[in-house]
């Protein structure tokens, strides 16, 4: 592979991790799937090139740009991360809602029942 091609290759990717960058920082993740194929390919390229992606692999004319898509792919996994845990939270809350409310029937005890309790056994008074 030529070094223009070489180049080429980084400096999309780059362009590549950039445009997913914005696109978590704007609450996009779902839009980070298209760039999926490109990064790949990319990357692909790359240990066609170098024989393997590890920075150290790579020939010193290209070290840097190396080191900078590690560190930007590492920023986008923070970002990521950060999506996933703010998911999972929001899951947690709505969970812990329905856990605490009830369904406005008692048991014959008097005692309230539980939403979480719920068999859809409850018949209408008449």
């Amino acid at each position: 592979m030529s070094q223009d091609l070489i180049q080429n290759e980084l400096d999309g990717l780059k362009e590549t991790l950039a445009l997913e960058r914005q696109y978590l920082l704007a609450g996009q993740a779902r839009d980070t799937i298209d760039l999926a194929e490109a990064k790949l390919s990319a990357m692909d390229a790359l240990e066609t090139a170098f024989g393997s992606l590890e920075v150290g692999s790579a020939p010193r004319a290209y070290q840097n740009d190396m080191m900078e898509i590690v560190s930007m792919a590492k920023e986008n996994a923070i970002h990521f991360e950060a999506i996933q845990n703010g998911l999972r939270r929001a899951i947690q809350r709505v969970e812990s809602q329905h856990a605490n409310a009830y369904v406005g029937s008692y048991t014959q005890t008097g005692g309230q029942v539980a939403f979480t309790e719920v068999t859809g056994q409850f018949l209408k008074k008449a």
